[in-house]
Order: C-alpha cells, then structure tokens, then sequence
C-alpha cells in the first residue's frame, strides 16, 4: 500500500484561483509544486511507520535540536538523489543517504544567541516555544518519534506561496508579494507544519478522503493551541483563527482558517471564497483528484467538533479538550485510514479514560452536533 508523503498547508485549489485570475508564473510555480507534493508516495515495504517501532536511534540527527536553513529562494536540486523517506523510520539511514533539506546552509543552530534575520530569529524562537509546549502540557519530548533534528527551511522558493512538511523538515516560502505574505510570520502555521511530523509519529493518518481530512485538522487543532497559548487565551477569549498574516488582503480575509465557524475565514469572489465545511450535512464527496479527497475542506468538520467541545469545557483548550485529542491520535486502536466516525469514538474513549463519564458524554456530543452519532463504547 502506497501513503502520501507531503503535507500541504494550502490546497491546490486556493493556489489555482488566483493563478487562474492573475496568471502569474511564481502562482504557477507553486500550484504545481503542491500538487506534487501532495501526491509523492512511498510503499509500506519502504519503511515501517507503526508508532511503536520507530527507533530512537537514528542517524538522521542526534539531539532534538532546531536547525534553521535559508533556500535563498531556491528549490531543492533535483540532479541529487535525495531520500523521500520520512525522518524517523525502523532502518537506521545509511551514511550517504542525503535528503532535500540537506541542499540548503544551515544559518542557524541549537546554541546560537545571535540570529543573522528577523525571519530565522521568529522560526527559530517559534520551534522552541512549540517544543517547550508539547512537552509541558502533553508530556512529548519527542514530537517526530526519534531524536531527530527539527529542520526548518524559509525562503524556499523565488515568491514560493506555501508551507509544508515533507516527511524529514517543514518549509516555508515568502509568499508572492501580491495574494500571500510570508507564511512563517504565524506561530500558529509553524506549529501546524510541525504537528504533521508528531502525527506520523502516532496515528499517520493517510493523506486522503476523512483520514486525510483528520491529519488536516489535528494539525490545526495543535496549532490553534499554540497560538492561543502564546497569546495567553482562554477558549472564550480566541478568535479561533488560524493563518491571520497569511494573505495580504485582510479586509477580505482575515485569515485561512477559522475552527469557529469553517468556511468564513477569507471571502475574495463568490467562486474564491474560503471552501471549508463544518457539518456532516455539508460533508463534499470528492474525488481524489481534488484535494486528495477534500483534505482542507472536510477538515472543517472535526476542526468545529473541537471548537464546540473546548467551548463547553471553557478554560484553556489544552488543558482538556487537547489532551483528549492528543490521547486519541497516540490510541494504537485508531489506524492511519480512520474514519470521522472511528477517530471520534476514540476521542469519547480516551475522554472517559482520562476524565470520566460527564467529559465523554461532552465529547460525543460536541460530534454529535457537526453530524456525526456514534455507537456506545
């Protein structure tokens, strides 16, 4: 069985909207860039990804430390034969083993006090608080399964407008100048990238259809913590928005994605407006050709089964609702094709493990009201 190696940010078709409208050849660029990366591949023969195999030795970096590398706004060189492999895997990677990242100059380490940008200073400080988050509030110390080096690549790409995850680093483009600002100025958005990575440590959700969708939206949901967490906020107190420096534009769209109410995050035309859904009665069917199943729109679903449920707890949304989540992902019953269904009934269950009956009946009904009825567990 084939699994789908990049995580976009953005879909392919917001990028082909504004392609489409300005013609612009970076916008071209990039929307073919994303499509490939979003369909690259690798084979169950090719690594073992199962959560409790991955190994803690790897030769892929000691340390669990921050390297920050600047693309200079160039792509990986694809005369190298660069590892598709994800970081953390059961073989150790052999020594001449070179991967995309690998292409680009480290520009900033673990131990520097001295950044040579604002941009490497934010992602470098940004990885540290996220790192310091996990750890503190979920108790991982290990966000990829391995002692891995958090690789971060910015200025990837002449205007490149997205941020991704690769399976071994995430990357970040300056945006076009015009549509897209650069997309590692939100905590938020570098969190999401990572959580990618700590997903394909757990659960590995496939990257298409609903399990697609569910990699998408615990992506949002630890990144929606982070950043309520930096900004000190309760549940009551965020705007629940995600991505808010992404686009230019903020009258028309204040940001990418909203957990609140999915689907009004950004509105440009009636044919470019933000195409998430929050409810199972607005679930699109799509083929896999678009969006790999839907993975940024669907995503809308759990994204507001979470917001409902941090909503009735109040408080801080990690202090419950996120350990739930989290407990679920980690759940070695929840496989990397999941369902809505089978993730929201592991959410129920790992809420009852941790907090009893009244916060399981809470969480089923938060799926409860984006459509999704589950059996008794």
């Amino acid at each position: 069985m084939s699994q789908i190696l990049g995580r976009s940010l953005l879909s392919p078709s917001l990028i082909s909207y504004f392609f489409q409208e300005t013609q612009s050849g970076d916008l071209k660029s990039t929307l073919y860039h994303i499509n490939e990366i979003m369909s690259r591949t690798y084979t169950d023969e090719d690594v073992t990804y199962q959560r409790k195999l991955w190994c803690s030795a790897q030769n892929a970096g000691k340390g669990y430390n921050r390297l920050i590398r600047d693309a200079q706004q160039r792509v990986e060189n694809l005369n190298h034969n660069h590892s598709d492999l994800p970081i953390c895997r059961r073989e150790e990677i052999p020594a001449d083993e070179h991967m995309a990242h690998n292409d680009f100059s480290i520009i900033m380490r673990e131990d520097d006090t001295v950044a040579p940008s604002m941009p490497a200073h934010h992602v470098f400080s940004s990885i540290g608080v996220i790192r310091s988050f996990l750890e503190e509030k979920f108790n991982i110390d290990k966000m990829f399964g391995c002692d891995a080096d958090i690789n971060a690549v910015i200025h990837y790409g002449k205007n490149y407008s997205n941020a991704f995850w690769n399976s071994q680093a995430i990357f970040f483009g300056d945006g076009d100048g015009t549509v897209f600002g650069p997309f590692y100025n939100d905590i938020d958005i570098i969190a999401h990238e990572l959580a990618h990575g700590f997903i394909s440590s757990q659960a590995d959700f496939d990257y298409i259809y609903q399990s697609g969708a569910l990699n998408e939206s615990v992506a949002d949901v630890l990144g929606i913590m982070v950043k309520q967490f930096v900004q000190k906020e309760t549940v009551s107190q965020s705007n629940w928005l995600l991505g808010e420096n992404l686009f230019i534009d903020k009258k028309r769209a204040p940001a990418l994605r909203s957990m609140k109410e999915p689907g009004t995050a950004y509105n440009f035309t009636q044919s470019n407006r933000d195409p998430q859904v929050g409810h199972m009665n607005q679930y699109r069917n799509l083929p896999r050709h678009i969006d790999n199943g839907g993975v940024h729109i669907n995503s809308g679903i759990p994204n507001k089964a979470f917001y409902l449920l941090a909503m009735e707890l109040g408080g801080y949304s990690w202090d419950v609702a996120g350990k739930i989540w989290v407990a679920a992902v980690s759940d070695p019953l929840v496989i990397s094709s999941a369902t809505f269904i089978q993730f929201a009934t592991a959410t129920v269950r790992a809420a009852k493990r941790l907090f009893g009956d009244d916060i399981a009946m809470k969480t089923r009904q938060s799926w409860l009201d984006v459509g999704l009825k589950l059996d008794n567990i």
